[in-house]
Protein backbone atom coordinates (compact mmCIF):
# COMPACT_ATOMS: atom_id res chain seq x y z
CA UNK A 1 0.00 0.00 0.00
CA UNK A 2 0.99 3.58 -0.56
CA UNK A 3 3.11 4.97 2.22
CA UNK A 4 4.23 7.92 4.07
CA UNK A 5 7.21 6.25 4.15
CA UNK A 6 7.74 6.60 0.27
CA UNK A 7 6.16 9.79 -1.02
CA UNK A 8 9.33 11.91 -0.55
CA UNK A 9 11.00 9.47 -3.06
CA UNK A 10 8.19 9.09 -5.39
CA UNK A 11 7.94 13.23 -5.10
CA UNK A 12 12.00 13.05 -6.22
CA UNK A 13 11.58 10.49 -9.12
CA UNK A 14 8.69 12.15 -10.45
CA UNK A 15 8.77 15.78 -9.87
CA UNK A 16 12.60 16.43 -9.18
CA UNK A 17 13.09 19.88 -10.41
CA UNK A 18 9.88 21.41 -9.10
CA UNK A 19 9.85 23.82 -5.88
CA UNK A 20 9.51 21.64 -2.92
CA UNK A 21 9.86 23.70 0.05
CA UNK A 22 10.21 27.53 0.42
CA UNK A 23 11.61 28.99 4.04
CA UNK A 24 12.44 32.78 4.01
CA UNK A 25 15.56 33.08 1.20
CA UNK A 26 15.65 29.42 0.98
CA UNK A 27 13.74 27.43 -1.58
CA UNK A 28 14.56 23.79 -2.31
CA UNK A 29 13.80 21.44 -5.00
CA UNK A 30 12.38 18.04 -4.50
CA UNK A 31 15.59 16.62 -6.18
CA UNK A 32 17.86 18.72 -3.50
CA UNK A 33 15.31 17.73 -0.56
CA UNK A 34 15.63 14.26 -1.24
CA UNK A 35 19.47 14.58 -1.32
CA UNK A 36 19.28 16.52 2.20
CA UNK A 37 16.65 13.77 3.60
CA UNK A 38 18.91 10.92 2.33
CA UNK A 39 22.30 12.66 3.89
CA UNK A 40 19.94 13.59 7.52
CA UNK A 41 18.58 9.83 7.60
CA UNK A 42 21.77 8.54 7.33
CA UNK A 43 23.48 11.17 9.83
CA UNK A 44 20.78 9.70 12.28
CA UNK A 45 21.69 6.16 11.74
CA UNK A 46 25.46 6.64 11.98
CA UNK A 47 24.26 8.42 15.34
CA UNK A 48 23.16 5.13 16.38
CA UNK A 49 19.34 5.72 16.49
CA UNK A 50 17.52 2.93 14.74
CA UNK A 51 14.09 2.01 14.46
CA UNK A 52 11.41 2.62 16.76
CA UNK A 53 13.82 4.97 18.81
CA UNK A 54 11.76 8.42 19.98
CA UNK A 55 13.66 11.28 18.42
CA UNK A 56 12.41 15.14 19.64
CA UNK A 57 11.71 18.20 17.90
CA UNK A 58 12.14 21.68 19.36
CA UNK A 59 11.95 24.13 16.45
CA UNK A 60 9.45 26.75 14.67
CA UNK A 61 8.47 25.89 11.42
CA UNK A 62 11.02 25.47 8.86
CA UNK A 63 12.87 23.30 6.37
CA UNK A 64 14.85 21.90 8.95
CA UNK A 65 11.42 20.83 10.58
CA UNK A 66 10.13 19.12 7.15
CA UNK A 67 13.07 17.21 6.38
CA UNK A 68 13.34 15.52 9.98
CA UNK A 69 9.32 14.26 9.14
CA UNK A 70 10.99 12.97 6.35
CA UNK A 71 14.23 10.89 7.31
CA UNK A 72 12.14 9.84 10.60
CA UNK A 73 10.07 7.77 8.09
CA UNK A 74 12.71 6.81 6.20
CA UNK A 75 15.02 5.09 9.18
CA UNK A 76 11.57 3.96 11.07
CA UNK A 77 12.37 6.24 13.84
CA UNK A 78 9.56 8.03 16.36
CA UNK A 79 9.37 11.17 15.41
CA UNK A 80 7.96 13.46 18.69
CA UNK A 81 7.27 17.31 17.82
CA UNK A 82 7.25 18.90 20.80
CA UNK A 83 5.02 22.18 21.75
CA UNK A 84 6.97 25.22 20.93
CA UNK A 85 5.79 27.02 24.02
CA UNK A 86 6.08 24.42 26.96
CA UNK A 87 7.89 25.58 29.88
CA UNK A 88 11.00 23.73 30.76
CA UNK A 89 9.39 21.39 33.48
CA UNK A 90 6.59 20.41 30.43
CA UNK A 91 9.35 19.38 27.98
CA UNK A 92 10.98 17.51 31.04
CA UNK A 93 8.14 14.88 31.52
CA UNK A 94 7.42 14.67 27.92
CA UNK A 95 10.62 13.70 26.50
CA UNK A 96 11.50 11.48 29.70
CA UNK A 97 7.78 9.51 29.28
CA UNK A 98 8.41 8.79 25.99
CA UNK A 99 12.32 7.84 26.18
CA UNK A 100 13.29 10.13 23.89
CA UNK A 101 17.14 9.47 22.69
CA UNK A 102 18.03 12.41 20.88
CA UNK A 103 16.93 16.22 20.14
CA UNK A 104 16.54 18.04 17.03
CA UNK A 105 16.88 21.98 18.62
CA UNK A 106 17.29 25.41 17.28
CA UNK A 107 18.63 28.20 18.28
CA UNK A 108 15.27 29.93 19.72
CA UNK A 109 14.70 27.20 22.08
CA UNK A 110 18.46 26.45 22.95
CA UNK A 111 17.88 28.31 26.51
CA UNK A 112 14.39 26.61 27.28
CA UNK A 113 16.63 23.57 26.66
CA UNK A 114 19.31 23.93 29.04
CA UNK A 115 17.04 24.94 31.75
CA UNK A 116 15.31 20.83 31.03
CA UNK A 117 18.50 19.30 30.60
CA UNK A 118 19.69 17.95 34.15
CA UNK A 119 16.31 16.74 34.46
CA UNK A 120 16.45 14.24 31.52
CA UNK A 121 16.83 10.79 32.12
CA UNK A 122 17.18 9.10 28.51
CA UNK A 123 18.55 11.99 26.35
CA UNK A 124 22.09 11.10 24.38
CA UNK A 125 22.24 12.93 21.82
CA UNK A 126 21.21 16.59 20.84
CA UNK A 127 21.80 18.40 17.18
CA UNK A 128 21.48 21.78 17.04
CA UNK A 129 20.76 24.01 14.52
CA UNK A 130 20.74 28.13 14.01
CA UNK A 131 22.03 31.19 16.00
CA UNK A 132 23.09 31.27 19.44
CA UNK A 133 25.30 29.56 22.14
CA UNK A 134 24.92 25.66 20.86
CA UNK A 135 24.26 23.54 23.76
CA UNK A 136 28.09 21.84 24.57
CA UNK A 137 28.20 18.29 23.28
CA UNK A 138 25.99 18.88 20.41
CA UNK A 139 26.02 18.21 16.67
CA UNK A 140 26.04 20.91 14.28
CA UNK A 141 23.03 19.63 12.03
CA UNK A 142 24.37 20.89 8.57
CA UNK A 143 28.09 19.29 9.73
CA UNK A 144 26.56 16.20 10.28
CA UNK A 145 24.56 16.34 6.96
CA UNK A 146 27.99 16.81 4.99
CA UNK A 147 29.57 14.25 6.51
CA UNK A 148 27.30 11.63 6.15
CA UNK A 149 26.56 8.44 4.28
CA UNK A 150 23.48 9.12 2.81
CA UNK A 151 20.57 6.52 3.59
CA UNK A 152 19.02 6.01 -0.06
CA UNK A 153 16.24 3.10 1.21
CA UNK A 154 13.68 3.58 3.17
CA UNK A 155 13.72 1.26 6.30
CA UNK A 156 10.96 -1.59 6.21
CA UNK A 157 7.74 -0.48 8.29
CA UNK A 158 4.89 -2.06 9.29
CA UNK A 159 1.46 -0.09 8.80
CA UNK A 160 0.86 -0.59 12.34
CA UNK A 161 4.12 0.56 13.38
CA UNK A 162 3.86 3.85 15.23
CA UNK A 163 5.70 6.63 12.90
CA UNK A 164 4.90 10.05 15.37
CA UNK A 165 3.57 10.49 19.29
CA UNK A 166 1.88 13.90 19.24
CA UNK A 167 1.74 14.68 23.36
CA UNK A 168 -1.56 16.35 24.48
CA UNK A 169 -2.57 17.37 27.75
CA UNK A 170 -4.91 15.41 30.28
CA UNK A 171 -7.35 15.65 32.71
CA UNK A 172 -5.46 14.67 35.56
CA UNK A 173 -2.19 17.27 34.41
CA UNK A 174 -0.15 14.28 33.02
CA UNK A 175 0.16 15.05 29.11
CA UNK A 176 -0.98 11.82 26.92
CA UNK A 177 1.35 10.46 24.11
CA UNK A 178 -0.89 10.18 21.28
CA UNK A 179 0.31 7.27 18.96
CA UNK A 180 -0.21 7.53 15.14
CA UNK A 181 0.84 4.53 12.84
CA UNK A 182 1.94 4.86 9.34
CA UNK A 183 -1.26 3.83 8.32
CA UNK A 184 -3.03 6.54 10.39
CA UNK A 185 -0.93 9.23 9.02
CA UNK A 186 -1.60 7.82 4.94
CA UNK A 187 -4.93 7.70 5.55
CA UNK A 188 -5.09 11.54 7.15
CA UNK A 189 -2.83 12.60 3.84
CA UNK A 190 -5.53 10.92 1.39
CA UNK A 191 -8.84 12.64 3.39
CA UNK A 192 -7.02 16.11 3.11
CA UNK A 193 -5.64 15.94 -0.29
CA UNK A 194 -9.55 14.57 -1.63
CA UNK A 195 -11.07 16.96 0.92
CA UNK A 196 -9.92 20.05 0.38
CA UNK A 197 -9.65 19.41 -3.81
CA UNK A 198 -5.45 20.04 -3.38
CA UNK A 199 -3.62 19.79 -6.45
CA UNK A 200 0.12 20.51 -8.02
CA UNK A 201 -1.27 24.05 -8.78
CA UNK A 202 -1.68 24.42 -4.51
CA UNK A 203 0.91 26.09 -2.45
CA UNK A 204 0.66 25.28 1.49
CA UNK A 205 0.93 28.17 3.68
CA UNK A 206 2.54 26.25 7.13
CA UNK A 207 1.18 29.06 9.10
CA UNK A 208 0.07 26.95 11.73
CA UNK A 209 2.96 25.27 14.00
CA UNK A 210 4.35 21.94 12.34
CA UNK A 211 4.17 20.49 15.82
CA UNK A 212 0.46 20.30 15.38
CA UNK A 213 -1.61 18.30 13.60
CA UNK A 214 -3.73 21.24 12.32
CA UNK A 215 -2.43 20.96 8.89
CA UNK A 216 1.02 18.27 9.61
CA UNK A 217 -0.56 16.43 7.33
CA UNK A 218 0.37 18.68 4.62
CA UNK A 219 3.67 17.43 5.04
CA UNK A 220 3.00 14.50 3.55
CA UNK A 221 0.12 15.49 0.96
CA UNK A 222 2.05 18.32 -0.83
CA UNK A 223 4.76 16.23 -1.85
CA UNK A 224 2.62 13.15 -2.99
CA UNK A 225 0.69 16.03 -5.32
CA UNK A 226 4.15 17.81 -6.44
CA UNK A 227 3.06 21.09 -4.93
CA UNK A 228 5.09 23.28 -2.60
CA UNK A 229 5.11 24.20 1.12
CA UNK A 230 6.16 27.36 2.66
CA UNK A 231 7.19 27.67 6.32
CA UNK A 232 6.94 30.82 8.51
CA UNK A 233 6.49 31.91 11.89
CA UNK A 234 2.68 33.35 11.73
CA UNK A 235 2.34 36.97 12.10
CA UNK A 236 -0.47 38.93 10.17
CA UNK A 237 1.51 41.08 8.23
CA UNK A 238 3.82 38.47 7.39
CA UNK A 239 1.18 36.21 6.53
CA UNK A 240 -0.19 38.56 3.90
CA UNK A 241 3.30 39.47 2.48
CA UNK A 242 4.25 36.13 2.03
CA UNK A 243 0.88 34.75 0.21
CA UNK A 244 1.52 37.59 -1.88
CA UNK A 245 5.32 36.72 -2.60
CA UNK A 246 5.17 32.81 -2.68
CA UNK A 247 1.50 33.43 -4.30
CA UNK A 248 0.20 30.86 -1.85
CA UNK A 249 -3.25 29.30 -2.42
CA UNK A 250 -3.62 27.69 0.70
CA UNK A 251 -4.00 27.70 4.37
CA UNK A 252 -5.23 26.38 8.04
CA UNK A 253 -5.71 29.29 10.90
CA UNK A 254 -7.89 28.85 13.80
CA UNK A 255 -10.51 31.84 14.13
CA UNK A 256 -8.44 34.18 16.34
CA UNK A 257 -6.07 34.25 13.80
CA UNK A 258 -8.45 34.69 10.66
CA UNK A 259 -9.62 37.62 12.82
CA UNK A 260 -5.73 39.31 13.50
CA UNK A 261 -5.20 39.07 10.33
CA UNK A 262 -8.73 40.48 8.86
CA UNK A 263 -8.67 43.49 11.37
CA UNK A 264 -4.64 44.40 10.59
CA UNK A 265 -4.71 47.48 9.42
CA UNK A 266 -2.76 46.27 6.06
CA UNK A 267 -5.08 43.91 4.83
CA UNK A 268 -6.12 45.46 2.30
CA UNK A 269 -2.27 46.72 1.31
CA UNK A 270 -0.88 42.99 -0.11
CA UNK A 271 -2.17 41.74 -3.36
CA UNK A 272 -3.59 37.73 -1.88
CA UNK A 273 -5.64 37.03 -5.15
CA UNK A 274 -3.90 33.43 -5.43
CA UNK A 275 -5.15 32.78 -2.12
CA UNK A 276 -8.27 29.77 -2.61
CA UNK A 277 -8.88 28.68 0.52
CA UNK A 278 -8.52 29.07 4.63
CA UNK A 279 -9.36 26.31 6.34
CA UNK A 280 -9.76 26.66 10.28
CA UNK A 281 -10.56 24.75 12.97
CA UNK A 282 -9.60 24.24 16.92
CA UNK A 283 -13.00 25.49 17.17
CA UNK A 284 -15.92 27.05 15.32
CA UNK A 285 -15.40 30.47 14.20
CA UNK A 286 -18.10 33.41 15.52
CA UNK A 287 -20.53 34.20 12.77
CA UNK A 288 -19.36 37.58 13.00
CA UNK A 289 -15.67 36.67 12.55
CA UNK A 290 -16.81 35.06 9.43
CA UNK A 291 -19.13 37.71 7.36
CA UNK A 292 -16.24 40.09 8.29
CA UNK A 293 -13.49 37.98 6.97
CA UNK A 294 -15.23 36.99 4.03
CA UNK A 295 -15.98 40.72 3.12
CA UNK A 296 -12.35 42.14 4.31
CA UNK A 297 -10.51 39.04 2.92
CA UNK A 298 -12.50 37.40 0.51
CA UNK A 299 -11.59 33.66 -0.76
CA UNK A 300 -13.13 30.23 0.81
CA UNK A 301 -13.45 29.21 4.40
CA UNK A 302 -13.85 25.99 5.36
CA UNK A 303 -14.80 24.65 8.75
CA UNK A 304 -12.11 21.44 9.86
CA UNK A 305 -12.92 19.09 13.09
CA UNK A 306 -10.64 17.13 13.86
CA UNK A 307 -8.77 15.86 17.24
CA UNK A 308 -4.75 14.38 17.58
CA UNK A 309 -5.90 11.11 18.49
CA UNK A 310 -8.09 10.60 14.91
CA UNK A 311 -4.64 11.66 12.89
CA UNK A 312 -6.79 15.13 12.25
CA UNK A 313 -9.00 16.22 10.43
CA UNK A 314 -12.12 14.14 10.73
CA UNK A 315 -15.19 16.18 9.17
CA UNK A 316 -14.78 19.31 6.99
CA UNK A 317 -17.39 21.64 5.95
CA UNK A 318 -18.65 22.73 1.99
CA UNK A 319 -17.01 26.08 1.83
CA UNK A 320 -20.28 27.48 0.28
CA UNK A 321 -22.09 26.48 3.71
CA UNK A 322 -19.56 28.66 5.49
CA UNK A 323 -22.14 31.55 6.10
CA UNK A 324 -25.56 29.76 5.54
CA UNK A 325 -24.60 27.06 8.10
CA UNK A 326 -21.96 28.70 10.48
CA UNK A 327 -21.00 25.94 13.21
CA UNK A 328 -21.54 22.78 11.08
CA UNK A 329 -18.05 21.36 11.09
CA UNK A 330 -19.39 19.54 7.99
CA UNK A 331 -19.20 15.54 6.90
CA UNK A 332 -16.91 13.62 7.60
CA UNK A 333 -13.91 12.65 5.31
CA UNK A 334 -13.54 8.99 3.33
CA UNK A 335 -11.53 7.38 6.25
CA UNK A 336 -13.35 8.27 9.27
CA UNK A 337 -16.81 6.84 10.19
CA UNK A 338 -18.26 9.14 13.17
CA UNK A 339 -21.60 8.63 15.32
CA UNK A 340 -23.11 10.33 18.31
CA UNK A 341 -24.02 8.43 21.98
CA UNK A 342 -25.42 8.41 24.62
CA UNK A 343 -23.43 7.94 28.49
CA UNK A 344 -24.13 4.26 27.81
CA UNK A 345 -22.56 3.92 24.16
CA UNK A 346 -25.48 3.86 22.33
CA UNK A 347 -26.37 5.97 19.24
CA UNK A 348 -28.61 8.78 19.09
CA UNK A 349 -31.05 9.55 16.35
CA UNK A 350 -30.31 12.81 14.51
CA UNK A 351 -30.75 16.18 15.86
CA UNK A 352 -29.92 14.81 19.58
CA UNK A 353 -26.88 15.71 21.34
CA UNK A 354 -23.97 13.16 22.76
CA UNK A 355 -20.74 12.44 22.63
CA UNK A 356 -18.90 12.20 19.40
CA UNK A 357 -17.66 8.89 18.76
CA UNK A 358 -14.82 7.89 15.68
CA UNK A 359 -13.30 4.71 14.26
CA UNK A 360 -11.62 4.00 10.64
CA UNK A 361 -8.06 3.92 9.62
CA UNK A 362 -7.43 7.36 11.38
CA UNK A 363 -7.85 6.61 14.69
CA UNK A 364 -4.55 6.25 17.25
CA UNK A 365 -2.81 3.05 17.72
CA UNK A 366 -2.41 4.14 21.88
CA UNK A 367 -1.40 6.09 24.38
CA UNK A 368 2.07 6.25 25.05
CA UNK A 369 2.75 4.17 28.19
CA UNK A 370 -0.81 4.11 29.49
CA UNK A 371 -2.89 1.13 29.01
CA UNK A 372 -5.83 2.07 31.33
CA UNK A 373 -5.83 5.50 29.27
CA UNK A 374 -6.15 3.85 25.92
CA UNK A 375 -8.90 1.27 26.99
CA UNK A 376 -11.12 4.34 28.41
CA UNK A 377 -10.66 6.30 25.13
CA UNK A 378 -10.70 3.27 22.59
CA UNK A 379 -13.87 1.40 23.30
CA UNK A 380 -15.84 -1.18 21.38
CA UNK A 381 -13.20 0.26 18.52
CA UNK A 382 -14.48 3.49 19.01
CA UNK A 383 -12.24 6.43 19.91
CA UNK A 384 -14.24 8.54 22.89
CA UNK A 385 -13.84 12.26 22.03
CA UNK A 386 -15.32 13.84 25.18
CA UNK A 387 -17.07 16.38 22.94
CA UNK A 388 -20.49 16.97 22.33
CA UNK A 389 -22.79 17.23 19.28
CA UNK A 390 -25.18 16.18 17.08
CA UNK A 391 -25.84 15.07 13.04
CA UNK A 392 -28.45 17.62 11.09
CA UNK A 393 -30.46 15.66 8.82
CA UNK A 394 -27.67 15.96 6.20
CA UNK A 395 -25.31 14.46 8.57
CA UNK A 396 -23.36 17.62 9.07
CA UNK A 397 -21.97 17.38 12.63
CA UNK A 398 -22.47 20.39 15.16
CA UNK A 399 -20.01 20.10 17.83
CA UNK A 400 -21.76 21.80 20.74
CA UNK A 401 -19.53 21.29 23.46
CA UNK A 402 -17.04 19.17 25.91
CA UNK A 403 -17.45 16.87 28.05
CA UNK A 404 -14.42 17.45 29.73
CA UNK A 405 -13.41 21.15 30.59
CA UNK A 406 -11.34 21.56 28.28
CA UNK A 407 -10.42 25.56 26.94
CA UNK A 408 -9.73 26.22 23.63
CA UNK A 409 -7.71 29.54 23.64
CA UNK A 410 -5.96 31.11 20.44
CA UNK A 411 -6.60 27.47 19.05
CA UNK A 412 -4.35 25.86 22.02
CA UNK A 413 -6.31 22.93 24.12
CA UNK A 414 -5.98 23.86 27.96
CA UNK A 415 -7.00 21.53 30.59
CA UNK A 416 -8.76 23.06 33.69
CA UNK A 417 -7.08 20.85 36.08
CA UNK A 418 -3.78 21.50 35.20
CA UNK A 419 -4.01 25.01 36.17
CA UNK A 420 -5.83 24.49 38.75
CA UNK A 421 -3.04 22.35 40.22
CA UNK A 422 -0.42 25.08 39.70
CA UNK A 423 -2.85 27.32 41.75
CA UNK A 424 -3.65 25.73 44.44
CA UNK A 425 -0.14 25.40 45.17
CA UNK A 426 -0.06 29.32 45.93
CA UNK A 427 -0.02 29.87 50.23
CA UNK A 428 -3.01 31.67 49.77
CA UNK A 429 -5.62 29.85 47.53
CA UNK A 430 -7.74 27.72 49.32
CA UNK A 431 -10.70 26.94 46.71
CA UNK A 432 -9.96 27.82 42.80
CA UNK A 433 -11.69 26.87 39.90
CA UNK A 434 -10.56 27.41 36.29
CA UNK A 435 -13.10 28.13 33.47
CA UNK A 436 -13.41 29.33 29.28
CA UNK A 437 -14.90 32.64 29.40
CA UNK A 438 -15.84 34.76 25.90
CA UNK A 439 -12.70 36.45 24.49
CA UNK A 440 -12.99 38.48 21.19
CA UNK A 441 -9.62 38.42 20.41
CA UNK A 442 -8.80 34.27 21.40
CA UNK A 443 -12.33 32.87 21.26
CA UNK A 444 -11.78 31.60 24.88
CA UNK A 445 -9.53 32.78 27.86
CA UNK A 446 -8.46 31.11 30.38
CA UNK A 447 -9.95 33.03 33.88
CA UNK A 448 -9.27 31.21 37.53
CA UNK A 449 -11.87 31.93 39.99
CA UNK A 450 -10.28 32.29 43.47
CA UNK A 451 -11.67 31.61 47.14
CA UNK A 452 -8.88 32.85 49.66
CA UNK A 453 -7.66 31.33 52.61
CA UNK A 454 -8.99 33.19 55.74
CA UNK A 455 -6.34 36.07 56.78
CA UNK A 456 -4.42 35.84 53.00
CA UNK A 457 -4.47 37.81 50.33
CA UNK A 458 -3.12 38.19 46.66
CA UNK A 459 -3.98 40.25 43.51
CA UNK A 460 -4.66 38.98 40.41
CA UNK A 461 -1.66 40.02 38.93
CA UNK A 462 0.30 37.74 42.18
CA UNK A 463 -1.29 34.69 40.75
CA UNK A 464 -0.66 35.51 36.72
CA UNK A 465 2.93 35.75 37.77
CA UNK A 466 2.72 32.46 39.83
CA UNK A 467 1.65 30.78 37.06
CA UNK A 468 5.03 31.67 34.90
CA UNK A 469 7.67 29.25 34.65
CA UNK A 470 5.14 26.71 35.48
CA UNK A 471 3.16 25.99 32.75
CA UNK A 472 2.92 27.45 28.86
CA UNK A 473 1.64 30.92 28.40
CA UNK A 474 -1.17 30.12 26.88
CA UNK A 475 -2.35 27.66 29.77
CA UNK A 476 -2.00 31.28 32.06
CA UNK A 477 -5.04 32.64 33.16
CA UNK A 478 -5.94 35.58 31.67
CA UNK A 479 -7.54 37.00 34.63
CA UNK A 480 -8.76 36.06 38.23
CA UNK A 481 -11.93 36.96 39.74
CA UNK A 482 -12.14 36.38 44.27
CA UNK A 483 -15.18 35.01 45.66
CA UNK A 484 -15.93 35.74 49.16
CA UNK A 485 -18.03 32.57 49.16
CA UNK A 486 -17.25 29.06 48.60
CA UNK A 487 -17.14 27.68 45.19
CA UNK A 488 -20.72 26.35 44.02
CA UNK A 489 -20.28 21.97 44.13
CA UNK A 490 -21.64 19.10 42.41
CA UNK A 491 -23.24 16.47 44.70
CA UNK A 492 -19.96 14.83 44.47
CA UNK A 493 -18.47 17.77 45.30
CA UNK A 494 -16.55 18.84 42.93
CA UNK A 495 -16.80 22.85 42.03
CA UNK A 496 -19.78 23.29 39.89
CA UNK A 497 -17.61 24.81 36.73
CA UNK A 498 -20.97 24.56 34.59
CA UNK A 499 -22.50 26.96 36.94
CA UNK A 500 -19.48 29.62 37.07
CA UNK A 501 -19.21 29.40 33.20
CA UNK A 502 -23.23 30.50 32.92
CA UNK A 503 -22.51 33.55 34.48
CA UNK A 504 -20.36 34.37 31.89
CA UNK A 505 -21.97 32.79 29.16
CA UNK A 506 -25.14 33.84 29.57
CA UNK A 507 -27.22 35.04 26.17
CA UNK A 508 -24.23 33.12 23.95
CA UNK A 509 -25.97 29.87 22.77
CA UNK A 510 -22.99 27.68 23.45
CA UNK A 511 -19.61 28.17 24.54
CA UNK A 512 -18.13 27.90 21.41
Amino acid sequence: MLSIAHVLARARAMFPDRLAVWDGETRITFSELGRRVDALAGALRRLGLNKGDRVAILDGNSHRYLESYYAAAQTGIVLLPLNARLAPAELVYILNDAGARALLVSGAFFGAFEAARASLRTLEIVVAYGEGNRPTSAFEYEKLLADAEPLTQPVPVEPDDICQIYYTSGTTGEPKGVCLTYRNMTASMLDAAVGLGLTFRDTWMHAAPLFHLVDAWAVWALPLLGAPQVTMHFEPERLLALIERTRSTAVALPPTLINMVVNHPKVGSYDVRTLRLIMFGGSPAPLGVLQQASQTLPTHYTHAYGITETSGICTLQRPEETLTKAGSAGHTVPHIEAEVVDDDDRLLPLDTVGEVVIRGERVMREYWNKPEATAEALRDSWYHTGDMGYFDGERNLYIVDRKKDMIITGGENVYSVEVESVLSTHPAVLEVAVIGVPSEQWGEAVKAVVVLRAGSAATEQELIAFCRDKIAGYKIPKSVDFSAEPLPKTSTGKPAKRRLRDRYWEGRKSKI
